[in-house]
Formats: C-alpha cells, structure tokens, sequence
C-alpha cells in the first residue's frame, strides 16, 4: 500500500495572522483612548498614548497585508470593484475609512483639542467595532473550515481579544504615567475579559463536542490530538497567556513590574489564540 505525506497549503500565513491581531489591537487602543478621553477620566493620561498606538497598529498590519499580495501597488482595484457580498470589499473600505479617522483623532487628541477629538471619536468608534469583527466575519465566509465557519462565537472572541491587546500595549507605553490605583482598576478589568474570552472557548468547545462528526474532530484537534496546536492551545494560549496574567492581575499585589509582565502574557495568548485559529483552522479542516 502506497502512503502519501500529504502537506497543507494554507492560504493564510503568519502574515495575515500578525495583520489580524494589528488589526484588533489598533480598535482596542481606540475603544479605549475615546474611554479614557471622555468616559474614564481618571485613565485620561493613557488617552493621547492610546490615540497614537490606534493608528500606528492598523497601518502597520495594513503595509504587512498589501507586501504579502505580492503587487500592493494594485490594491487600488479594489476600491473600484466593490462587491457588496465579499467581506473583503467591505473590509478594505472600512480599513480605509477607519484609518483616516484613527490618524486624524490622535492628531486632535495631540494638540488637546478635545471637542474635535470626542466628534471625530465618536465617528469612528463603529468603524473600530468593524475592524475588531471584521477578520472574524471574513474567516466565516470560508466554506470547508469547521473552526471558522461552524464558530458563532469567533466575531466576539476577536473583539475581546482586541480589546485586551489594545489596552495592554497602552499600560506598558503609559507605564511611568500610572499610579497603583489605575493599574489595579484596569488590570482587573483586564482579567475580566480574559475570563470572559475563556468562558466563549470553553462554550464553543463545549458546543463542538456535542456536534457533528466534523465539530467534535476539530474540537478534539484543539484540545487532545492536535500535537503541537495542543500544546500551544494549553500550555501557551490558555496557561501562560490567560491563566498566570489573570491570577497577578485579580490579585494585584505583586510588583508593578510584575503588572507590565502580565500584560505581555496577555499580548502573547491573544496573538496565539489567533494563530491556533487561522493556521490551525486551515490544518483540521
């Protein structure tokens, strides 16, 4: 009997991984810069940091996303060949719209103009909810991938995975502009939503199993037989980027060094929650 090693093509590298989680960290930096502005005062001093990460991040994974076409000087076409139902036509408009409002905010928010600021913040705070969603809905629409296109929960997962990474890239920037008391409200609201995205794997996780043939494989990939997805699940999403961060931010009472480092725990399990997602999704299918 012959045997063949076959490889998988994956349509989606690392690349558009690292453009994925550019993306959703850019709409948690400006969630949370328009919070800190005008809901939050008491993290204003992180606002114009956050303005700033907003922008840099998204135009970072953008040039990352148009070098990977291989011909980033035709992306151009597609805002003249806009189809209503590709996720893709859609994302790109709102990319471009989203980054326009994204510089123009933290020019605003630079120069302490703040009625200017909170208008075009507000204008842009639906464009920044696309952008959190908008890698997930675009993995939905893929036909054959059971954890993309069986997953109710991933638009969300992404969300609060942008949120997350948003606000602990801002902590480690802002780190000589907090006191212990912000550090401590905003680490515990930090750990609340890694409890929240914990909640929503082990929800989908749950659903998967009691699935079909096809769910119940892939949620078995994830969590027993996937090799090294399921090491890098357990041991690098779930323990090293989830559970350690949360325990020294729920308790506060470790060094504040110790914070900074919980939040880059945190940027690691995010970004490794996207890359089991994308690579590993393409894998199992």
């Amino acid at each position: 009997m012959l045997e063949y090693d076959i490889t998988h093509h994956l349509a989606f590298d690392w690349v558009i991984v690292t453009y994925f989680f550019l993306g959703g960290l850019s709409a948690g930096a400006f969630f949370f810069s328009v919070a800190a502005k005008h809901w939050k005062k008491e993290f204003e001093p992180m606002a114009k940091t956050a303005a700033i990460v907003a922008p840099l991040s998204v135009a970072a994974g953008m040039i990352m996303l148009l070098l990977h076409l291989g011909r980033p000087l035709r992306a151009w076409r597609l805002l003249l060949n806009f189809r209503p139902a590709s996720a893709l036509s859609w994302g790109f408009w709102f990319l471009s719209i989203y980054l326009i409002l994204s510089v123009i905010h933290a020019w605003f928010q630079f120069r302490d103009e703040t009625r200017r600021a909170k208008g075009v913040g507000y204008a842009g705070l639906p464009f920044a909810f696309f952008v959190s969603v908008y890698s997930a809905v675009l993995l939905q629409q893929a036909p054959g991938k059971v954890l993309w296109h069986h997953s109710a929960v991933l638009p969300w997962m992404f969300l609060t995975g942008g949120v997350v990474s948003g606000i602990s890239v801002v902590m480690l920037i802002s780190a000589g502009k907090l006191q212990a008391p912000q550090i401590k409200t905003l680490g515990k609201f930090l750990a609340w939503l890694v409890v929240l995205e914990l909640a929503m794997i082990a929800g989908e996780i749950i659903v998967f199993i009691n699935g079909g043939s096809e769910e119940v494989a892939a949620a078995l990939f994830l969590i027993a037989n996937g090799k090294v997805y399921t090491i890098l699940f357990w041991l690098v999403e779930v323990v090293i980027g989830a559970a350690v961060p949360v325990v020294i931010l729920f308790t506060g009472k470790f060094p504040k060094i110790t914070q900074y480092v919980a939040s880059v725990l945190l940027l690691v399990g995010i970004y490794m929650m996207r890359y089991i997602v994308v690579i590993g999704g393409q894998i199992i299918s």
